[in-house]
């Protein structure tokens, strides 16, 4: 049996304008506000995922459909949103919900809004391609109106509005350099004369990407190029990213592991056999259990093909 816990991450504020006489009615003009919030949310909610798990190579199964925000009830005043978490959990649980890349992730987006306000560096753990993406927050909003939402700290909250807004979006030049992580087929590679080669890579979403390569990695590369029906690369680096948060090309491969495509690949995450088989155990009606016989152990060659029985 399963549960659904519910977990208030913080309040939405819309403060000002129209909302200052709203008596806790939210005008739906605003509400590609919470469903972009939502997206900043998420996005970075994998990218500290991922930072947090440099060894996994992919994001947990279902991650983003585990991700369920919804609306709580609207309050009087400033037309305050309350944004809740539910979460399902086993039914026997306890109703405590501990924090994680979400809960994070939420705080990182009030730092990098403060950050802003304050004209002060974004804070480190705040992805690149996630700046971008407030470009597209506060659009509805009028030139007296703006967001506000809850920290930890009850004393200080998170404001965006039309200023805070260009001030992110100034910072987000047309490229950026980031950290990356890649698996792909390579499709070409090329040498120098020195100092390594060209590469492109072709990643699982259908894009190529192109790079470069080292002299200590070219026989790897081209390796992966002559096997590349059966072989995969992962590769670990700095890359360089459009506006949109898109990678442009690899610009240094830091480690380079391959992966053969017949080889059983191992799911951290996958559930233990044990659990799997409770589970099914636990389907099974008591009566239908009642009818196996006691000494099962001692005479499964009688009860399978009808040879001697055996007394225990």
């Amino acid at each position: 049996m399963a549960k659904m816990i519910r977990h208030t991450m913080k309040e939405i504020r819309f403060c000002g304008g129209r909302f200052a006489q709203a008596r806790g009615l939210l005008d739906i003009d605003v509400l590609p506000e919470l469903i972009q919030y939502k997206r900043i949310l998420i996005q970075t909610a994998k990218e500290e995922w991922r930072r947090q798990n440099p060894e996994k190579r992919r994001l947990r199964k279902g991650f983003e459909d585990n991700v369920r925000v919804a609306l709580g009830e609207l309050r009087e005043g400033s037309t305050s949103v309350a944004l809740v978490r539910l979460i399902e959990a086993d039914d026997d649980a306890l109703d405590i919900h501990a924090p994680d890349e979400l809960d994070r992730a939420a705080e990182i987006i009030d730092a990098a809004s403060q950050a802003a306000d304050s004209d002060e560096p974004f804070p480190n753990d705040l992805p690149a391609q996630v700046i971008p993406m407030f470009g597209f927050l506060g659009q509805s909003l009028r030139d007296d109106e703006y967001i506000e939402t809850t920290t930890r700290d009850p004393s200080r909250c998170a404001r965006f509005d039309a200023r805070i807004r260009q001030r992110i979006i100034e910072r987000s030049q047309s490229s950026y350099e980031d950290e990356i992580d890649l698996e792909g087929e390579v499709r070409m590679a090329s040498l120098r004369t020195q100092d390594g080669g060209t590469f492109t890579l072709h990643l699982e979403d259908g894009i190529s990407v192109d790079g470069v390569f080292t002299t200590d990695q070219e026989s790897e590369v081209t390796e992966a190029l002559h096997k590349h029906h059966s072989l995969r690369i992962r590769i670990r680096g700095l890359g360089e990213f459009s506006r949109d948060g898109k990678i442009k090309r690899i610009l240094r491969v830091d480690s380079l592991a391959k992966h053969s495509l017949r080889e059983e690949r191992f799911d951290p995450n996958a559930k233990p056999i044990w659990e799997a088989l409770a589970e099914i155990g636990k389907s099974v009606p008591d009566e239908e259990w009642a009818k196996i016989p006691q000494d099962a152990s001692v005479n499964l060659d009688y009860y399978l093909y009808g040879s001697a029985k055996e007394e225990p």
